[in-house]
């Protein structure tokens, strides 16, 4: 069976094609830091044999706190490093997933303006956020890279970007979301592009991975299977 077959990812091999995607806990404590209940969550992941282990995402920017214990990427270096070796050691690869909701998140936590990049309502909470300056942008574009490197530091194999559900990457490419009239409207990749860039700046030869949408369910202006394809391909070139 090719599932149980090694993968070569970049400068790395996984034992398996069986990949444990990140999933929301709430593990984490106060500080937004994981914890050794995460390291229990995953150690015991990698024992069953999963070759690849992608963390809970982290926060990548402070204006980010979607959930009660959503860990922040500044803090999360030392834990990281703690998540890793648990699995490493029973052989999985260990992948830091790095995230940014823009404005499907929530200021319930942070009391503060959420970011994304129009102003348009939160389908849930219909709460609208900020439309994002370019000093916003830039400012979140380093978070990805500063977190990705922190990631690597730590002894993660690598990161993957979050341009899926509740994701700030992901509302830039879609024209749900993206009703921008400057270049990040007129090349509504260019965020993603922008962001990848920063990262593969900072972590070499380091596996980047993106986990992309491809359905929003709303063909008249949103990400659909027909053009995920060719999204997909932009990306990686």
């Amino acid at each position: 069976m090719k599932l149980l077959q090694e993968l070569r990812i970049g400068q790395v091999v996984a034992r398996n094609r069986v990949m444990f995607g990140p999933i929301v806990t709430n593990l984490g404590n106060d500080d937004r830091e994981f914890t050794e209940s995460h390291r229990a969550f995953y150690e015991a992941r990698a024992k069953g044999g999963a070759g690849v282990i992608v963390f809970e995402g982290a926060s990548v920017h402070e204006s980010d706190w979607p959930y009660e214990r959503a860990p922040l990427a500044s803090k999360c270096e030392s834990s990281w490093q703690m998540l890793a070796k648990a699995v490493h050691a029973h052989g999985a690869l260990a992948i830091a997933s790095l995230d940014h909701a823009g404005g499907q998140g929530s200021s319930a936590y942070s009391q503060a303006v959420m970011l994304a990049p129009s102003r348009v309502p939160e389908v849930n909470s219909r709460e609208v956020p900020k439309w994002m300056e370019q000093s916003d942008i830039d400012s979140v574009v380093a978070g990805f890279a500063e977190a990705a490197e922190s990631a690597v530091r730590a002894g993660c194999d690598g990161v993957e970007l979050n341009a899926g559900q509740h994701s700030l990457i992901r509302q830039f490419i879609s024209g749900l979301t993206n009703q921008r009239d400057d270049a990040y409207g007129a090349d509504k990749m260019l965020f993603a592009s922008q962001v990848i860039k920063a990262v593969r700046t900072k972590v070499g030869q380091a596996v980047i991975g993106v986990r992309l949408s491809c359905d929003e369910l709303a063909p008249w202006a949103g990400i659909t299977p027909e053009s995920a394809a060719a999204l997909a391909s932009t990306l990686e070139s």
